[in-house]
């Protein structure tokens, strides 16, 4: 049986600290691979006015950040489900289509005070294990006691990885290719090259 980290996310865009955190989690944990599944329709970042790129591009950009990787993967089935993406979805999806694997959700631990708010959440934690990501600042205390909460009430199995504090963010590369800045090793040198050449973000 594979043991298989499952990291979502808009990747609006991809950057050095998701690819960061993908390899600390596969380390850490001893997964065989990491899958990297972009969202298709990302209604919360429509709800909070945040401009998201095409699919196609944030699809592309994602497979040209791990070319280089042969243990991560690019899936594109949020891109081709229509509708909004939702996690338990795509976790039972993954279940049907690979049993010979097991799954790990990838999220940060700052998920976990809202991740029972998901939708049909008691099904996305029968699909998999929660790794959540902590930075070492944080309140372990309160976390676990919250992590303790959630396996009693959902019979959850969340893990907190220990994770380095990253000041890299989406909105910021978007915001420096909107003031002609450079972006170099804060994304990719492939996903720099891609983004540039599409003039992606410039008139966001």
């Amino acid at each position: 049986m594979s043991r298989i980290g499952i990291m979502g996310g808009t990747f609006n865009p991809i950057h050095t600290g998701h690819l960061l955190l993908a390899e600390h989690v596969l380390e850490m944990v001893g997964l065989d691979q990491v899958w990297l599944i972009p969202t298709g329709c990302s209604y919360l970042k429509r709800k909070e006015g945040i401009t998201v790129l095409s699919a196609e591009d944030r699809y592309r950009m994602v497979n040209l950040a791990i070319a280089d990787n042969d243990r991560f993967r690019c899936l594109d089935m949020e891109i081709r489900r229509p509708g909004n993406s939702y996690s338990y979805e795509t976790m039972e999806q993954l279940q049907k289509e690979y049993p010979e694997n097991r799954f790990f959700f990838i999220c940060g631990a700052d998920c976990l005070y809202t991740i029972e708010y998901w939708k049909c959440v008691n099904r996305l934690f029968a699909a998999c294990t929660v790794l959540a990501a902590v930075r070492g600042d944080a309140d372990i205390a309160d976390m676990q006691e919250k992590i303790d909460a959630l396996e009693k009430k959902f019979g959850a199995q969340i893990r907190l990885l220990p994770f380095r504090r990253i000041e890299i963010s989406s909105s910021e590369i978007r915001e420096r290719r909107r003031k002609g800045l450079s972006v170099r090793y804060l994304v990719p040198d492939a996903v720099r090259v891609y983004m540039e050449e599409k003039g992606l973000y410039q008139d966001e």
